[in-house]
């Protein structure tokens, strides 16, 4: 079975200290999957390293029977990372900053970041500056940037964070309906964000 995700042996170590080792599962395609474990098990550096953000690891990770570390740089749009906290241009306005990150990973589609705005309620927000908009409306569009990038595996590092209830619901509908055409989402949360997500299956890290 080709699996769309391999991770086969992962260790990772920080000044001779063991985060993890021995990490092995599998993704299927048209899933959702979430990582568990207690803070400092190695779930961001887990993540980190599937999107190439650390690229010193020990193992292999491989997406469907491509390791990697082989593919180069447009591996940044088959694998996205949506880090816990969001990082914009503070002096860009929020549609500046949606604007630049399209066109650094050549995107044009016009539509759908209108369609996102008006979902997570950012269309009063689009020509404020970043640093003018609060954490939540800041991970908001955080989160449209990565929806906009459309990757082939989306991976979600505790995506509930900053986010109001009516938002979270927003961002589960479109989780819950995101793997389709093979793709999948790896997510960690330990908030009850994800409590109303259908999940394929559960990834456990002592």
């Amino acid at each position: 079975m080709q699996y769309l995700l391999s991770v086969r042996q992962l260790e990772k170590s920080f000044n001779s200290v063991t985060i993890f080792n021995s990490i092995n599962f599998n993704i299927e395609g048209n899933s959702i999957y979430k990582l568990r474990g207690p803070n400092g098990a190695g779930k961001t550096t887990i993540m980190r390293i599937i999107s190439s953000q650390i690229l010193d690891y020990g193992g292999e990770v491989f997406l469907e029977e491509r390791n990697i570390k082989n593919i180069g740089i447009s591996l940044y749009k088959d694998v996205h990372y949506l880090a816990p906290h969001p990082s914009l241009y503070d002096y860009l306005t929020l549609e500046e900053n949606v604007i630049f990150f399209s066109k650094l990973n050549k995107l044009d589609n016009l539509d759908k970041r209108n369609s996102l705005f008006k979902k997570f309620g950012l269309e009063d927000y689009r020509f404020k500056k970043a640093y003018q908009l609060s954490d939540g409306t800041k991970k908001k569009v955080s989160i449209v940037i990565s929806l906009l990038v459309n990757p082939r595996f989306l991976i979600l590092d505790e995506p509930y964070t900053y986010l109001d209830d009516v938002s979270i619901g927003v961002l589960n509908n479109i989780i819950q309906h995101y793997p389709q055409d093979g793709g999948g989402v790896l997510l960690a949360d330990n908030s009850t964000g994800s409590s109303s997500l259908d999940l394929s299956g559960l990834i456990d890290l002592k």
